[in-house]
């Protein structure tokens, strides 16, 4: 299917839904998902939902907490925010293999539960056809609880977003794609404020020097010990002498001894 028919069957989806809500977070998906439904049903048929929680770092709450502001939006365009505690979920905080299905189970019931206060029938995800190929338990939970999901409905995958969002001058068409903090943490060890503020450190600095959207991850065994992930077109600058010091230099600040680098990258 040629993209123009991807876009106009997502219209053409959207526009049978008449009133909805969708889960936002603030990335490449969720924006451009949200996008084409203001265009296509009007502000007053589309209600923004996010969830804050310490499982994101401070920059993306702050990226969907102004999204509206930043791509011309009025104040009228009804955005709620719901304050989640996942540390206060036991099931969550053993961090079991089905980790993110839980969390999602969870975080969705919460939307739901709000939709039904809005009398609105209809939520929407923004996954994408890649995210198919991936093993995501989110997406059980996304299935049990009816959320609709148009952008894979449509055939829609990462590139055909990007290029779309970059069309409709979203200001996210570019951004690195993000996860939850506790995806660094390897299963079996347990999720804790300690654990999720010692990630989002890691990757803040890391940040200051040049390497926005990496990843870091810890061992399962040693505290002393993480796995770095970098964006592929960051490894180049990675091995810059002057570059890969300076990142050694902040990481012994931090209390590692030891690191290990995907030499694939993100």
């Amino acid at each position: 299917m040629q993209l123009r028919d991807k876009v106009k069957k997502l219209h053409g989806t959207l526009s049978d839904f008449g009133r909805v809500a969708v889960a936002f977070s603030g990335g490449v998906d969720s924006s451009f998902l949200l996008k084409s439904a203001l265009d296509v049903l009007g502000a007053g048929n589309v209600v923004i939902l996010h969830a804050r929680s310490c499982l994101q770092k401070k920059i993306e709450q702050e990226r969907a907490e102004t999204w509206l502001s930043r791509h011309g939006y009025s104040l009228d365009v009804e955005h709620l925010f719901l304050e989640l505690d996942p540390l206060g979920w036991k099931e969550f905080v053993r961090n079991p293999e089905d980790r993110c299905y839980l969390c999602k189970l969870r975080m969705y019931r919460c939307f739901l539960d709000e939709l039904d206060r809005l009398d609105i029938h209809v939520l929407l995800d923004g996954t994408n056809i890649d995210d198919l190929k991936d093993r995501r338990p989110g997406l059980r939970a996304i299935h049990e609880l009816g959320v609709q999901t148009p952008l894979v409905s449509c055939g829609l995958g990462k590139t055909d977003i990007r290029d779309l969002s970059r069309e409709l001058k979203l200001d996210t068409s570019d951004q690195p794609s993000s996860s939850c903090l506790a995806t660094r943490i390897p299963h079996g060890l347990e999720v804790t404020v300690s654990r999720l503020e010692s990630i989002a450190a890691c990757e803040n600095g890391l940040a200051e020097l040049g390497f926005d959207g990496c990843r870091v991850r810890l061992d399962a065994k040693s505290e002393k010990t993480l796995y770095l992930q970098l964006i592929h077109a960051d490894l180049d600058q990675f091995f810059n002498p002057a570059i890969r010091r300076a990142v050694f230099r902040f990481f012994k600040n931090m209390g590692v001894d030891k690191v290990y680098l995907d030499l694939e990258g993100r």
